[in-house]
């Protein structure tokens, strides 16, 4: 069936103006009062909740509205009562919500139809992803396993079809976190600016990414520690002829329609899932660990590019090549780029003279061109200038180097913040980006810790409020 065959034609023109941002946030007003287990919404509640938000309705503007053009826009109302009552309107024409009148009492309430409750849930699961918890679900499929398998109860189908789900989720939080890494790879080319670079690798990449789900991939939850328990568990339960009749007795129960041979093959089939989604894990998370490396990599060499002063005919080239890039979603832009390239070339006819030349009759002789030279795309020269770059600069900040700035920013201190390493130039300060970036490399002799989530200003730079703590 077609999704428009279900939702209104204009269900998402709310989306589409300088209001988008107060229609969502009232829907979401609307599915928090659901969730509070209010059945019933009166209308002249929800006018008023939306009313009683005032800030947010003071930017509310009737300039990119539908209206039709029989309707006399003059009469609409700036106040906030007169705003939140347009929006509530609009959410009902466009077909988000229902109004219905109590035939006795004349009083009117909102009701949501199926398709919208669900879009809005999908909206605060976005949303609220943002700030929810890793999910140690490694950890708790292991801990599950173990204690059922203590046990051998009742539960046991139970246990095995959450585990079975938490193999399924796990599968796919991995892929998100593997796509999310190349999403932060593939958007650094089109960063040019050092503090952005930063932002986007210290502040948004570490912390959503590193923090929240790869470094306890690599700890409390890792697949490489837990892994051949769930196997053996499961090939145990596969295996014990007993345990697998239990097992389906407790799944014919709970699908009391279904045939015990059905059910059998489910609980096979769901074992057979786990055990053989764990052993292909290894792989996915090993491609987690090359993107993750590919990209610090990346970032660091992007840092070391953008802080290059080369103003010899190589640097020109490059800033050229760079402001290329920037331009290339703006056609305009990237017209009076080439442009002013093309009028600053000029070509001019070679000749050239001999003996003959200067006696008579003069013999003119046309010399032959040999095949013209190949012309290189920006593409290739951006990405030669790139290579060659970094090449040169490869082994200028060894791990020699920026251990030995940081031995130094130590002295005979046990610890210091960030605050009291000197950033002389721009050498030390890609050394201190580097030594944060090795701080779980085997040879690291310090701790990182994180003091606050505030950036302080040390030596003209603005860096995280981190913590260098000498390891025993």
């Amino acid at each position: 069936m077609n999704l428009f065959d279900i939702i209104p034609e204009n269900y998402f023109g709310l989306f589409g103006g300088k209001n988008k941002a107060i229609y969502l946030d009232s829907l979401m007003v609307l599915y928090n009062l659901l969730e509070s287990d209010e059945a019933f919404i009166k209308k002249s509640d929800f006018v008023k909740t939306l009313r009683e938000r005032g800030k947010e309705l003071e930017s509310f503007t009737y300039e990119d509205e539908e209206f039709d053009a029989t309707q006399d826009n003059s009469l609409l109302a700036e106040t906030a009562s007169g705003k939140a009552g347009y929006i509530v309107k609009r959410l009902e024409e466009t077909g988000w919500i229902d109004v219905m009148m109590d035939p006795d009492t004349f009083e009117e309430s909102i009701i949501m139809p199926q398709y919208s409750i669900l879009i809005l849930k999908a909206f605060k699961d976005i949303i609220s992803d943002e700030e929810s918890p890793y999910m140690a679900l490694v950890h708790a499929t292991y801990s599950e396993l173990k204690l059922e398998d203590e046990e051998q109860d009742e539960l046991m189908y139970a246990t095995l079809s959450r585990c079975y789900d938490n193999t399924k989720r796990l599968k796919v939080e991995l892929i998100t976190i593997n796509h999310s890494i190349r999403i932060f790879q593939n958007r650094l080319s089109k960063l040019f600016d050092t503090n952005r670079v930063l932002h986007d690798y210290f502040d948004i990449y570490k912390n959503k990414i590193v923090d929240r789900y790869y470094h306890p991939l690599k700890t409390f939850d890792s697949v490489a520690k837990f892994k051949r328990p769930i196997i053996r568990i499961l090939d145990k339960w596969i295996n014990d002829r007993n345990l697998r009749e239990k097992i389906t007795k407790q799944a014919v129960l709970s699908n009391p329609t279904e045939t015990r041979e059905a059910m059998e093959a489910d609980v096979i089939e769901k074992i057979n899932y786990i055990t053989d989604t764990y052993e292909k894990l290894n792989a996915t998370i090993s491609s987690i660990d090359k993107e993750n490396n590919a990209y610090t990599k990346s970032s660091a060499n992007k840092i070391l590019y953008l802080n290059n002063n080369d103003k010899t005919i190589k640097g020109h080239l490059e800033n050229i090549l760079k402001e290329y890039a920037k331009s290339t979603n703006d056609p305009r832009r990237l017209r009076k780029i080439l442009t002013k390239m093309q009028d600053s070339i000029y070509f001019y006819e070679q000749g050239y003279i001999n003996g003959d030349s200067l006696t008579l009759p003069i013999l003119r002789k046309i010399r032959e061109d040999d095949l013209p030279m190949e012309l290189v795309s920006f593409d290739d020269a951006a990405d030669f200038l790139m290579s060659d770059f970094i090449e040169e600069t490869r082994l200028i900040f060894t791990d020699e180097k920026v251990y030995g700035f940081m031995e130094l920013a130590f002295g005979d201190k046990q610890e210091i913040n960030i605050s009291e390493i000197p950033i002389v130039d721009t050498d030390a300060f890609i050394c201190l980006i580097l030594a944060v970036i090795k701080k779980d490399d085997e040879n690291c002799f310090y701790w990182v810790e994180e003091v606050d989530k505030t950036k302080i200003h040390s030596y003209g730079y603005i860096v995280p409020n981190f913590k260098f703590i000498r390891k025993e």
